[in-house]
């Protein structure tokens, strides 16, 4: 089913995403077509070590096109077993956007994001 078929203007969706070493994870990017307006993140360390994470809105269009990560959570330290969570958040994000999620060290990093994806369409 696409946004363009699904017989409504939007859809509420959750992603996941799961990070065990320390590479930068794309967990959410905005499809094209789309405004997705994130409402939730949570953040896990479900490892056995604390770690600390970094959350960062990726806006594909800054800087002329060649994109910008701007860090809203940097260097949150979490013991085993602690979350980052972000209710009634609203943060807007175009085509091509992204949160992404870097843990300092290697581990068990869980994350779920919803979203509200609304079809733009093109024209």
């Amino acid at each position: 089913m696409t946004l363009v078929t699904q017989g409504k203007p939007s859809r509420k969706r959750s992603v996941w995403g799961h990070n065990t070493s320390t590479t930068t994870e794309d967990v959410y990017t905005c499809p094209a077509n789309c405004v997705g307006e994130v409402v939730y993140i949570i953040v896990n360390n479900s490892g056995g070590s604390t770690n600390s994470v970094s959350v960062k809105w990726y806006d594909s269009s800054a800087n002329s096109g060649s994109g910008y990560a701007s860090g809203f959570v940097e260097g949150k330290s979490l013991n085993a077993g602690d979350y980052l969570e972000f209710q009634g958040i609203e943060l807007v994000l175009e085509p091509g956007d992204k949160i992404q999620i870097t843990p300092a060290s290697s581990g068990h990093i869980d994350s779920i994001i919803t979203v509200v994806e609304t079809f733009v369409p093109v024209g």
